[in-house]
């Protein structure tokens, strides 16, 4: 519901710490020898409230801090769903910000609400499978990530000294065994769907065979 090129995710748990951020995204945005392939700027995922000794390992700070450091350094790190700053062509399917990408805002606010609300707009389209977050996973932001990637988009890691966002970690181990749970299925989704590179290749291999 927006004509902006570039988008910024939250989790609704998730508030701005560094009135920065912003400045510290665009310029990478703004640096035209990385930005035509650029999907997104990643800030890692960093929660507040933890208790001192984070006695149910909430940080969760080699899977959002220390992994990203060095994918940064291939593709990029995959998208978390929450402290990213994305380029809507990549959603769309656009090469780049530069083809003049504009969504289709042809009725009022309130009108245009109603129909995207009601999610008519996606019968008989390619959203959710080539255009937008990508379905098929309870974790759609790595799924969405991963199947970008694929597609040639490339991704920054962007870890500044201050905590440019401050989410909500889990305060219970009923909260922490319901997340991990919902974590796990969704990887499991993605790891034996058709866009596995090894599954992939062992059908590719198969069909030789045959």
């Amino acid at each position: 519901m927006t004509n902006a090129p570039i988008i910024l995710t939250l989790d609704c748990d998730t508030l701005s710490n560094d009135p920065q951020t912003i400045n510290r995204a665009l310029c990478y945005f703004s640096d035209r020898t990385i930005y035509p392939t650029l999907g997104y700027v990643q800030f890692p995922q960093i929660f507040g409230g933890l208790s001192k000794h984070d006695i149910y390992s909430s940080e969760y700070k080699r899977l959002f801090q220390i992994n990203p450091l060095g994918m940064d350094g291939l593709l990029g790190p995959n998208y978390a769903g929450t402290g990213c700053f994305l380029d809507v062509g990549a959603f769309l399917g656009a090469h780049h910000l530069s083809s003049n990408l504009k969504l289709p805002l042809q009725a009022d606010d309130l009108t245009l609400s109603h129909r995207v609300a009601s999610c008519n707009y996606e019968k008989q389209t390619h959203w959710g499978t080539k255009l937008d977050f990508r379905y098929g996973s309870l974790v759609e932001d790595y799924h969405t990530g991963y199947r970008l990637q694929c597609e040639g988009w490339k991704f920054i890691f962007r870890h500044p000294d201050r905590p440019a966002f401050l989410g909500d970690a889990p305060i219970s181990l009923i909260d922490l065994l319901g997340q991990c749970k919902s974590w796990s299925n969704g990887f499991l989704e993605v790891l034996f769907s058709k866009y596995n590179t090894i599954l992939l290749l062992r059908m590719v291999f198969d069909l030789w065979a045959s």
